[in-house]
């Protein structure tokens, strides 16, 4: 039996519906004092769900939260994170425009003092607290390791340091429980090692974690107890070690072992591919204020070709890309799309120019259903039958969306919201489809389903150019490849001999040969 002096969080009966998806249905778990507390489970399962209840984004249809000894019910947001829960998001949520500094510092509003005339008049308490505040965002960066970043833009911070900052600002708010939705997405070998010794310190230190993660070597690793749900259900509960040889949760989360390639489907260079360059990049070169992201790179796709530009978070990949879509001023170099120079165009004009972009982190229309998302993607289109074909097309590529076609995207799995960003991107039938980090935060299964996929659409020509951190995944379903380390082109050639290159994983992981 649970001591209930050790317990800090108890759900019971936790059900959640929308429409016509049970996305929860009567979980009940225990979270006690000092525990790192795992939730895991496929794409779809209810995860995110459970965490949007339970911070008071939604409200269950039923069941109740008791935190602390304390009913947590009917709570806003922000009066759940004055009881001492704080939470990061799957998708990052940072002030972009703010510094890394001053994103720590907004997480301390929930404990500051002053109000609304101590900011008008500045007095000397209210100038105290602020010191007081700015010191203790700063001991937070160095806490997670991005002091160093402190005055730069949090547009401007790598992935990994976008991750480990909001974290830091999670902290800012003194959590008694501290929960993350998929911290180590996104994340190589080297910086998912580091992050399980942060969850350690912060376990060390006094913060109760409860984690959803898919990398399953971090979950086992650190967690005490997981939680496994399936379809809104809970399947299973126990240790670690437990959980991890419980045939229902095998089923439910492993799928096959890596990627295993359709029969038939391996993928052909393009005849004529490295004469007919559909995209050429000639000294590329991307800057943030003074930090210069992408140095002088070049690169090319031919007409047909699925290729892949892989490396570490930070080494320029998703810079790269900004600077091809016109999103990111491009500081010298050039970019040529079929015969014609686009450098610096905007956006709007490459998309009706035949580019469409599918951005990390999906960007899907959370309050539009999933079938005005993909209306959204054919905005410069007027044939309506074609469009309404198109979408029948999306539909039977990832036939889940055709299921829930009436659903808001706010309310799909990570999974799920991939798919349709994908299918989004398509609708504009583009004539070059750029996609970055596809695999990011997905179950394996899902990964698969997605690369699938991918290959499929290459396979009846359109020409991708794929940003993806997991090397092996990426140059497997690939033409050719490109290796990406610290803003420049340190190698590049036939993926298949890139995938067996020792130096790949050099510069993959950033060690030294």
């Amino acid at each position: 039996m649970t001591d209930h002096h050790l317990v800090l969080l108890r759900a019971r009966g936790i059900s959640k519906r929308f429409g016509g998806v049970q996305a929860l249905s009567d979980v009940g778990f225990t979270i006690n004092h000092g525990e790192i507390y795992g939730l895991i489970g496929p794409n779809g399962a209810g995860k995110t769900s459970l965490f949007n209840v339970l911070t008071g984004i939604y409200t269950p249809d039923a069941g109740e939260f008791t935190f602390d000894g304390l009913p947590l019910a009917h709570q806003k947001p922000h009066e759940v994170a004055a009881r001492g829960i704080a939470r990061t998001f799957q998708n990052i949520r940072l002030f972009a425009n703010l510094s890394a500094l001053e994103n720590v510092m907004i997480g301390r509003h929930v404990r500051t003092t002053a109000g609304v005339w101590g900011a008008i008049l500045r007095d000397a308490r209210t100038r105290a607290e602020e010191r007081s505040i700015e010191k203790r965002a700063y001991e937070l960066l160095e806490y997670v390791g991005v002091h160093r970043r402190a005055n730069d833009l949090a547009k401007h911070l790598a992935y990994g340091d976008q991750r480990r900052l909001e974290i830091a600002r999670a902290l800012a708010t003194e959590p008694k429980l501290l929960a993350l939705d998929e911290p180590a997405a996104g994340m190589n070998a080297t910086e998912t090692a580091a992050l399980k010794i942060l969850l350690e310190d912060i376990r060390r230190d006094g913060t109760t974690i409860l984690l959803i993660e898919h990398d399953m070597k971090l979950v086992m690793s650190v967690c005490d107890r997981v939680l496994v749900l399936d379809y809104g259900k809970k399947i299973a509960e126990g240790s670690a070690r437990d959980v991890q040889v419980d045939p229902k949760v095998i089923q439910g989360l492993s799928g096959r072992r890596g990627f295993a390639q359709p029969q038939g489907s391996r993928l052909v260079a393009a005849p004529g591919a490295a004469t007919k360059p559909l995209l050429e990049i000639s000294r590329l070169e991307v800057a943030y204020g003074g930090i210069q992201a992408v140095k002088g790179i070049d690169l090319s796709v031919g007409d047909g070709e699925l290729v892949c530009l892989i490396g570490a978070n930070g080494a320029g990949k998703t810079t790269t890309l900004k600077g091809i879509c016109g999103v990111q001023p491009v500081k010298a170099g050039s970019i040529r799309y079929a015969g014609e120079n686009i450098t610096g165009k905007p956006p709007h004009r490459l998309v009706r120019r035949g580019l469409a972009m599918v951005p990390e982190g999906r960007g899907v229309f959370g309050a539009l259903t999933i079938e005005e998302n993909l209306a959204m993607g054919a905005y410069i289109r007027h044939d309506r039958a074609g469009v309404r074909h198109d979408i029948e097309h999306v539909f039977s590529l990832f036939p889940r969306l055709k299921e829930r076609y009436r659903q808001t995207a706010g309310t799909l799995s990570g999974g799920e919201q991939q798919m349709l960003a994908i299918g989004r991107a398509l609708m504009s039938k583009p004539r070059l489809l750029l996609l970055d980090e596809p695999s990011m935060g997905l179950a394996p299964l899902m990964v698969q389903k997605v690369f699938e996929t991918v290959m499929a659409v290459s396979k009846e020509g359109m020409t991708i150019l794929l940003i993806e951190q997991n090397a092996k995944l990426a140059l497997e379903v690939s033409h050719r490849g490109y290796v990406m380390e610290s803003g420049a082109i340190t190698l590049s050639g036939d993926a298949k001999r890139l995938l067996h290159d020792p130096a790949v994983r050099a510069a993959y992981l950033g060690e030294a040969p």
